[in-house]
């Protein structure tokens, strides 16, 4: 007998479990309540034991999302995602997260049951899912399609927020913008530090686009065609306001700004303000991933726990959060455990970005982001590793070869080095 474990809406689990066995007539199907229980219980079970299948979710994670997560952590031995009106673009997007299977659920609405209601009961299987037949054949396995942009045109949204300055969010938003777009990705850097914003500076650009001409226009999407700076090829920066005391006026449209910017785009950076305003707040709920970065200072553990247990009332998904430890010592072995409970946020992705001193400072305040990219350091290595990461896990990884050694983790390259790019800077 094979076992499932599966998550989805209420009215769908006797479809999900009938989808299931007319491809697995073996199949046990054991539903769990949650995302996080999902994934808790396939990571705590016999490696390769169970499958796991994603459905219709009412509300919280995205199920594409979910189903991509479960891939990434690599305990199950297979993940189906159910899903109504399966499309090519769904299809090539679960196949990029390494999702082994997309069926169609409303084919299963409705039709006799083949075995028994669901249940929980039934040993750990270790054989594969077989097709059922040529009435009921089972999709083939997916191939891998590499990065290409979602044929819907939506690009994936990661944000970075804190809840306290000085963390680091601007330097991490601006070097991982520039590594996506030297990996030939369609990369657009918002700033919503509206008031006092400079991820502009990052690139040299001699001030901001000003997202307040967006209230005088009334037309975002036609503005936003207008006021993007180009940084580099394949880069545009939006963003903050050219008068702080305008930022009110943009505020309520930062959800439909981060809307158009991911039609037409693969990848939205979104660098915010160091408090959690009105703006941050929609960009949080947009997001496909919300990075929540805290250094090693006094106080950073509580102002992570205000943060994140903000981002979750707001209904942020804690599967869509992930943190990031920046100014980290590459010398040491951190305990990444650290404060996960004491935070809420058990289950989520720690990302540790390593101190790039003085020199890496001074190479952004002269607007030389994109150079600091492309030179090896600890610090632009792991800020590659973060979001290469990232970007794997929401399906979104571009078919490129240094993106791929990116997302296996940091390493070393012959080149300048920051010393060399600092004298030449100077």
């Amino acid at each position: 007998m094979s076992e499932w474990m599966a998550l989805c809406g209420e009215k769908d689990r006797v479809a999900l479990a009938r989808a299931l066995r007319s491809c697995d007539p073996a199949a046990s199907v054991e539903f769990v309540g949650t995302a996080d229980a999902l994934r808790r219980a396939l990571l705590e079970a016999v490696p390769n034991g169970m499958a796991a299948a994603v459905g219709p979710l009412a509300s919280g994670v995205s199920d594409v999302n979910l189903a991509a997560a479960i891939a990434q952590d690599g305990n199950a031995r297979s993940v189906a995602l159910v899903r109504r009106d399966v499309t090519g673009s769904l299809r090539s997007r679960a196949a990029r997260a390494g999702i082994d299977y997309v069926i169609e659920l409303s084919e299963h609405e409705g039709a006799p049951e083949r075995g028994a209601e669901p249940s929980g009961a039934g040993p750990a299987a270790q054989g594969r899912l077989a097709p059922a037949g040529p009435q009921a054949p089972l999709p083939a396995p997916l191939a891998l399609a590499g990065g290409a942009p979602d044929p819907d045109g939506r690009g994936a949204v990661v944000t970075l927020c804190s809840g306290r300055g000085g963390v680091g969010k601007t330097l991490i938003a601006a070097l991982a913008a520039a590594h996506a777009a030297r990996w030939g990705m369609r990369v657009r850097a918002l700033d919503l530090d509206l008031s006092c914003g400079n991820l502009y500076s990052c690139f040299a650009l001699p001030g901001g686009s000003d997202l307040a001409r967006l209230a005088d226009e009334g037309e975002v999407a036609g503005a936003l065609a207008r006021i993007g700076a180009d940084a580099a090829p394949g880069l545009s920066v939006f963003g903050p306001c050219e008068r702080p005391e305008e930022a009110e006026l943009v505020a309520p449209l930062a959800g439909r700004v981060i809307s158009e910017l991911a039609h037409g785009a693969d990848l939205v950076i979104v660098d915010t303000s160091p408090t959690f305003t009105d703006a941050v707040a929609q960009a949080a709920q947009a997001s496909d991933r919300l990075v929540i970065v805290s250094d090693g200072r006094p106080g950073s553990l509580a102002s992570l726990a205000r943060t994140s247990g903000l981002a979750v009332r707001l209904g942020v998904a804690r599967t869509r959060i992930a943190r990031v430890e920046n100014r980290a010592n590459p010398r040491e072995r951190a305990d990444l455990s650290l404060g996960r409970a004491e935070v809420g946020l058990e289950a989520a992705r720690v990302f540790r970005i390593f101190e790039g001193g003085a020199e890496a400072e001074e190479l952004l305040g002269a607007g030389r982001a994109v150079e600091l990219a492309e030179e090896p350091s600890a610090l632009s290595d792991s800020v590659a590793t973060m979001i290469a990461q990232v970007l794997a896990e929401l399906g979104s990884l571009p078919d490129c070869e240094e993106a791929r050694r990116a997302a296996e983790g940091p390493a070393r390259r012959r080149g300048t080095g920051l010393l060399g790019l600092l004298r030449e800077a100077r």
